[in-house]
């Protein structure tokens, strides 16, 4: 059952762009044994691992370079502090030029590449959750910072980290602006967690949506059996209108404000849905 059930998850992550290439395809039907599955990821129109380069260990900083990084400066980018065997990063402009996070990282010893993408509410201040945290390197998150705006975006980097690293992390996105890191819906900490949707029709998923604040920008139309084997390399169609009977399967944030749906004329069957709610942590 769990084979079958990430593999649906892939069916429904949408492609960068409209439709799929064959090489998403392949990626997104792999099928992943120890994948742990919460929701139905989508992929995002652009989207750049976390990796880490081993390089050979050497004097990180001077000592002037390290005071030019740690000192006070009211237009810094970043805070960096250097506490207890790591340096603490905090983001203080998340809409910063790349530049300016490179050259403190820099200043401090460190090299490491940080970018900020936009990304939903439940993303803000995190790893692009495809990636994984290199050794060394991690995330300092407040809990309940899924559910909430304003909250600082922090990282902590080991000490004696050698390596050169590419960091992505998720930010708030500004007015009409799509996010660049996109997940369900239904993720944990997004609008519609744990909200009862699959296989309703679109009149009623669209109104559950409005209730929350969203609205339908897209569908994504899969085809019959899209759950199946058969079925998987049926692309979806993207439309800006479907019948309101439409059967609503997925769906993903693509802005602030605004969501795709993605519809079937096919049902997902019973005990996927009760699988993927048991996944989410929904009862």
């Amino acid at each position: 059952m769990n084979r079958q059930v990430d593999d649906v998850v892939r069916r429904l992550a949408p492609a960068p762009g409209p439709g799929l290439t064959a090489g998403a395809r392949e990626t997104m039907y792999q099928i992943m044994e120890e994948e742990q599955v919460t929701a139905l990821p989508v992929r995002g129109r652009w989207r750049r691992g976390l990796f880490v380069l081993p390089v050979a260990a050497g004097a990180i900083a001077a000592s002037l370079a390290a005071f030019l990084a740690f000192a006070p400066a009211s237009a810094s980018a970043l805070d960096i502090k250097d506490e207890d065997g790591y340096y603490l990063v905090e983001v203080k402009d998340v809409f910063a030029d790349p530049e300016a996070y490179q050259r403190q990282l820099r200043e401090a010893g460190l090299d490491i590449t940080l970018r900020m993408l936009p990304a939903p509410p439940s993303q803000v201040g995190t790893f692009d959750p495809t990636a994984s945290e290199p050794d060394g390197i991690e995330v300092i998150r407040q809990d309940g910072c899924e559910r909430l705006e304003g909250c600082p975006i922090r990282m902590k980097v080991r000490r004696d980290f050698v390596g050169s690293a590419e960091i992505i992390l998720g930010r708030q996105a500004r007015p009409g602006e799509e996010y660049e890191i996109n997940i369900g819906f239904d993720s944990p900490g997004e609008p519609m967690h744990c909200v009862p949707f699959h296989n309703r029709p679109v009149s009623e998923v669209r109104g559950l949506l409005k209730a929350r604040g969203l609205d339908v920008q897209s569908f994504d139309v899969l085809g019959p059996a899209f759950w199946t084997k058969e079925g998987k390399d049926t692309p979806p169609e993207t439309k800006t209108s479907v019948p309101e009977s439409a059967h609503v399967v997925g769906g993903y944030l693509t802005m602030p404000g605004k969501a795709t749906l993605q519809v079937s004329d096919s049902d997902l069957p019973d005990d996927l849905v009760r699988t993927l709610k048991t996944k989410a942590g929904c009862p």
